[in-house]
């Protein structure tokens, strides 16, 4: 889908400038040490904190690639009629799951709004606002996989 392929080279942008934002304040926080014998605090902060958003972007894209490890011994061994079965319920756990994340991290990032942190002075909810980014964008994807796990499934029969 035209829209989702959009989306997908947005967030691998976004968790692309992340990881480079990562590099550049690692970089000036070791030279500053080194070179100046000066310590950069809020750039070690703000690496981790774009850490943290490339990660939950990241697994986001993984969601739709079904790149996250699985543990399909059990499944694989399944007759045909029982590993749809297995498929729907995988689903449905990982939706909960998602959902759950996805509400949770925002109760979550909207109390940590009035904390800041300590080197930066950013308000902590920004950083934990991934949590329910990625989880919506997460969520969107596995949708995207089961509508077309349906569609391959109604084309075989």
């Amino acid at each position: 889908m035209v829209v989702l392929n959009w989306l997908e080279t947005v967030i691998k942008l976004l968790a692309g400038l992340c990881l480079f934002a990562v590099f550049a304040l690692v970089t000036a926080q070791v030279a500053s040490r080194f070179l100046f014998n000066f310590s950069l605090a809020a750039a070690s902060e703000l690496s981790i904190y774009a850490m943290i958003w490339s990660v939950f972007l990241g697994a986001a894209v993984a969601f739709r690639h079904q790149g996250h490890i699985a543990m399909d011994i059990v499944k694989t061994r399944l007759p045909p009629t029982l590993d749809k079965i297995a498929n729907v319920v995988i689903f449905l756990v990982l939706a909960v799951f998602l959902c759950l994340i996805t509400v949770k991290g925002y109760e979550l990032s909207q109390r940590a709004m009035m904390q800041r942190s300590p080197a930066a002075g950013l308000p902590v909810g920004y950083i934990a606002f991934a949590m329910p980014v990625g989880s919506v964008l997460a969520l969107i994807f596995l949708i995207e996989n089961l509508l077309n796990t349906l569609r391959t499934d109604v084309a075989n029969d």
